[in-house]
């Protein structure tokens, strides 16, 4: 029997009610699956070297993007068959239906970005991301990507984009070599969450029509709160809320595609 341990980690405190709602779900959804669960704090930047530190300028979530492919490789080394890591920020709001197949080696997470177009109509950017991966021990593209990370951070020379080694770097790479995707791991954007709480809207629409599976679980994205896209300023409610309302009335079936 694979032994799978899911981790996550955050940092600050006390947590907002999103971030703790969202690691409630994970928590649940790890022990129904009889999954080992481990949460790390502050104490998980331990694991990466000094000179890394420094040479990521002070960008935390560049740095927790090295940290979370580290303490893969560590578990997996140690204890573990497979290690999913989860963000804090992911809200699996369907967890019956979820499920993360363990006969394969690597899988990420499916970013689709929706924003507002100058002539006023909505388009959708297919990307992937890495709030949510899924390693076992014969993938070689842990190790790989660790390489890559450190390799980038060592020749940064000015302060870079916060996500250069998340969802941008997996996003390049997948364009040449088309990682497994977890296609049920998705991400909302905020006016999609804006049309969510409505009940509908051209945004939600495009959203959906984007979608290859219906999405079971979701990265809220709570980086971008103090922000604002599309004239949607993203708060501690409005992420909550989207929560809730994704809890309440797409836990039984997910949020479909259309």
């Amino acid at each position: 029997m694979t032994k799978t341990v899911v981790i996550q980690s955050f940092h600050a405190e006390p947590r907002p009610a999103v971030i703790t709602l969202c690691i409630q779900t994970v928590f649940t959804w790890a022990k129904q699956n009889r999954y080992d669960y481990k949460f790390f704090g502050d104490e998980v930047i331990g694991i990466l070297p000094e000179n890394l530190r420094i040479n990521c300028f002070g960008r935390w979530p560049m740095m927790m993007d090295l940290v979370r492919l580290l303490l893969i490789r560590k578990l997996l080394d140690q204890c573990a068959d497979r290690v999913i890591w989860f963000d804090a920020d992911v809200l699996i709001f369907a967890p019956q239906l979820f499920s993360v197949d363990e006969s394969i080696p690597l899988l990420v997470g499916r970013e689709i970005w929706v924003s507002r177009t100058k002539k006023q109509t909505w388009k959708t950017r297919r990307h992937v991301h890495n709030a949510v991966l899924s390693f076992k021990n014969e993938t070689p593209v842990l190790d790989f990507l660790i390489y890559a990370s450190e390799r980038i951070v060592k020749r940064l020379i000015s302060r870079p984009s916060p996500q250069v080694l998340g969802p941008k770097l997996f996003s390049h790479l997948h364009n040449l070599v088309d990682f497994p995707v977890l296609e049920t791991a998705g991400m909302v954007s905020p006016y999609v969450m804006a049309d969510l709480l409505l009940g509908d809207g051209p945004a939600l629409t495009c959203h959906l029509r984007a979608q290859k599976e219906s999405m079971l679980a979701a990265n809220l994205s709570h980086s971008l709160v103090g922000q604002t896209y599309d004239e949607t300023p993203v708060t501690q409610q409005l992420l909550f809320q989207t929560a809730e309302t994704l809890m309440k009335k797409f836990s039984k079936s997910g949020l479909n595609t259309r």
